[in-house]
């Protein structure tokens, strides 16, 4: 923060949003993803970051009903719809009947889709490692913790998975 910004946060005593640690974490999080949404165009142009979420749960554990990856993408059931649809129309997931629900589905990455989300997760890997490469080992752990709180907050089971 500059001078006259730590100024005026002083005289008001109530800073706005984007001057709090919050705040200027979230918007270095937006930008973060933008700068992540751009890369994933140039190759991509019919994913975005929240479909690349989706094969990345199913990377992690294949077989996800859409109920348990909206849980954890903390999406909507109607956003989770919305996108599941738009991955099977581009052959990156698959569903099937989930033989132990009647009327629920399983949902699985394609080889297609696993080939996608390995060659974009290289180009993320990449990305998070130069948003922080200016910081010090020491100052990444801080700020790691700092952040796994405030995940933890928003999320408490996502570590569980």
């Amino acid at each position: 923060m500059n001078k006259s910004r730590a100024n005026k946060v002083a005289d008001n005593k109530k800073p706005k949003p984007y001057e709090t640690t919050a705040g200027i974490s979230w918007i270095a999080t937006r930008q973060m993803q933008n700068r992540i949404q751009l890369e994933i165009q140039k190759l991509y142009k019919e994913i975005n970051v929240e479909q690349l979420l989706v094969l990345m749960e199913l990377d992690y554990e294949d077989g996800l009903r859409p109920s348990v990856l909206a849980e954890r993408l903390q999406r909507s059931k109607g956003t989770m719809t919305s996108l599941i649809r738009h991955a099977e129309k581009n052959e990156y997931i698959a569903s099937t009947p989930d033989p132990t629900h009647k009327n629920a589905k399983k949902i699985f990455l394609t080889l297609k889709g696993k080939k996608v989300h390995d060659e974009l997760s290289k180009i993320i890997n990449n990305e998070l490692q130069e948003a922080v490469a200016h910081v010090s080992e020491e100052h990444q752990q801080i700020i790691h913790d700092a952040m796994k709180g405030m995940v933890m907050r928003y999320n408490p089971s996502i570590f569980e998975f």
